[in-house]
């Protein structure tokens, strides 16, 4: 039987497992990832555990080979984590032997992931992007900001990568940025700075062949796990497409020739509806679960690629009224703001009750899927202070893997 190996383990894994399992695949899961949960999920059959992929590349290049000879009947690999997906485009993972890579063609990915450029090719399209800057010194750093003007995001050049464990840090005055200066200084103030625009978060899932754009589905984010609305989305709702939205993603994705699966973000202000581009995505996005739900089948979209199959010649847009959450996320936030003494004991009982109320009314978590709901529960108790030293034994424990959840460890 023909077997995939999933290179990445965090949310989106598992469901991408599924598919690939409906597909009459053997599904080998990497362990090392952010989130991690796919590992005791009942589409995988084998867990892998190896080196890390962003920190140790060339171990894990080495380990790899090693796997790859050791088990010839994997005829495909999806990279789903962006580290692994960056690497491959850039040469720095290559494959051992003829194997399909289920990913986006890797000159399309670099050109999404580097942000300056794609910031700078939207707004030659008239798409509304906040004004930016890439800075590389201290002085180059200090003057676009000066120049931007306050609020002011910044966010890493890399995707990715993290500021001080955010994706984005917001300042609002030269006394904050300078307050900072240690992570600045941490990446050589070689950053994305760009004027702060207010408004919600939206994103856009979609499918594409040759810049046609054949799935659509738009998501509102309406709650991050960050005060400024940066961060990891934790509530959100799909919503009908919105006319301007939809204009610019189909503009931006013919631009780019685009094949494959992918997620636009913007910024929308709920008042006056003012829009501004925030990025592309070319992969799997973290809240897979939330396409998948509203049965636009990106899973599907992406094996098909991969496997040579063509694309579907009808236009189809994902179902409305779909309220999501992500409570293991919540929570991992709630039980930080508590550890650092942003927030009380009691205020962090309070919230984590708030946070579970919200996951008993939403129509889906984006860490749950029916029939498959170890790897949710695993991730949730990972999360929870005391519980989560006890279940996350099993990433040092590979025999919990063969004796509890009878799954073969390599």
């Amino acid at each position: 039987m023909k077997a995939a190996l999933l290179l990445g383990n965090y949310r989106p894994t598992f469901i991408l497992a599924r598919s690939l399992k409906q597909r009459g695949y053997n599904i080998v899961c990497g362990l090392d990832g952010f989130d991690r949960g796919a590992e005791v999920s009942r589409y995988v059959d084998t867990v892998w555990r190896h080196s890390s992929y962003s920190l140790e590349v060339d171990v894990f290049q080495k380990e790899l080979n090693h796997l790859l000879a050791s088990r010839p009947d994997i005829s495909d690999i999806y990279p789903v984590a962006e580290s692994v997906i960056r690497a491959f485009a850039d040469g720095r993972l290559t494959l051992p032997r003829p194997l399909r890579l289920g990913s986006i063609d890797g000159e399309l990915v670099l050109r999404c992931l580097d942000k300056q450029s794609l910031l700078a090719e939207a707004k030659e399209l008239s798409i509304p992007v906040a004004p930016f800057a890439k800075t590389s010194g201290k002085t180059h750093f200090y003057g676009s900001a000066a120049e931007i003007g306050f609020p002011l995001v910044i966010r890493p050049l890399q995707t990715g990568k993290l500021l001080n464990g955010q994706k984005a840090i917001t300042v609002d005055h030269l006394e904050a940025l300078k307050g900072l200066d240690p992570i600045w200084i941490d990446c050589d103030y070689r950053l994305l700075v760009q004027r702060h625009s207010p408004g919600l978060r939206e994103n856009i899932y979609f499918a594409a062949q040759d810049g046609e754009i054949y799935r659509y589905l738009h998501a509102k984010i309406t709650r991050t796990d960050q005060p400024d609305g940066s961060g990891l989305a934790i509530e959100g709702k799909t919503v009908a497409p919105c006319p301007a939205l939809k204009q610019h993603t189909k503009a931006l994705v013919k631009n780019l020739n685009y094949t494959g699966i992918g997620c636009a973000q913007y910024l929308v202000e709920p008042e006056t509806g003012n829009v501004n581009f925030l990025e592309l995505n070319p992969r799997i996005a973290g809240n897979h679960a939330v396409p998948e739900e509203c049965n636009l089948g990106l899973g599907d979209c992406l094996i098909d690629l991969t496997e040579g199959r063509n694309s579907p010649t009808s236009y189809l847009e994902g179902t409305v009224g779909i309220s999501y959450g992500w409570l293991a996320g919540e929570l991992a936030s709630i039980k930080k703001a508590w550890q650092t003494g942003k927030l009380s004991f009691w205020q962090a009982l309070v919230a984590a009750r708030k946070a579970y109320s919200y996951f008993k009314h939403t129509d889906i978590d984006v860490g749950f899927v029916q029939n498959d709901r170890l790897p949710g529960l695993f991730t949730l108790c990972d999360s929870l202070p005391l519980i989560g030293g006890i279940t996350r034994l099993r990433f040092t424990q590979p025999a919990f893997f063969r004796v509890v959840m009878r799954k073969e460890c390599l």
